[in-house]
């Protein structure tokens, strides 16, 4: 009876462990991944201009611009899972990101691989985000956009 209660000891301390274990690992990922990221493209003739920031409670803010118009500033939530590396959201209007990526983070690059879409894979830079792109850009929730972009 005794050893039966040391085995239930010791494998519940191990459960403990493990859990503290993931979720470090899931802080470190978040950790790396908040702050400043900018992406700037060109696809079909058209200019991507992309600006994002992640905080570490787990939301986000987007500016983007696309050819020749504003920047149009989203806003959100996102879920980074630090087994698989997914990165996923949703916009404030609870409208899904377009994609999940599978990402890698290093101190100046984000890459981000399209979990549904195969060769889709985009490449953030650390950059602060300029203040005039904050200024002046404008509202937008996503459900009223034709694209998404995260």
């Amino acid at each position: 009876m005794m050893m039966k209660r040391i085995f239930y000891i010791f494998a519940a301390a191990a459960v403990l462990f493990l859990a503290a274990s993931c979720q470090k690992e899931a802080d470190r990922m978040v950790a790396k991944l908040a702050g400043e990221w900018h992406y700037t493209a060109e696809e079909n003739g058209v200019t991507e201009d992309i600006w994002v920031s992640f905080s570490e409670d787990g939301t986000f803010e987007m500016y983007q611009k696309i050819g020749d118009g504003p920047y149009w500033h989203s806003k959100g939530e996102y879920t980074l899972d630090a087994e698989t590396k997914v990165l996923s959201g949703v916009y404030s209007d609870r409208y899904p990101w377009k994609y999940s990526y599978k990402v890698s983070i290093s101190d100046k690059t984000l890459v981000m691989a399209a979990v549904e879409l195969e060769n889709y894979v985009v490449t953030y830079d650390k950059a602060e985000i300029p203040v005039e792109v904050r200024q002046k850009s404008l509202p937008l929730t996503k459900s009223e956009s034709v694209e998404r972009y995260l």
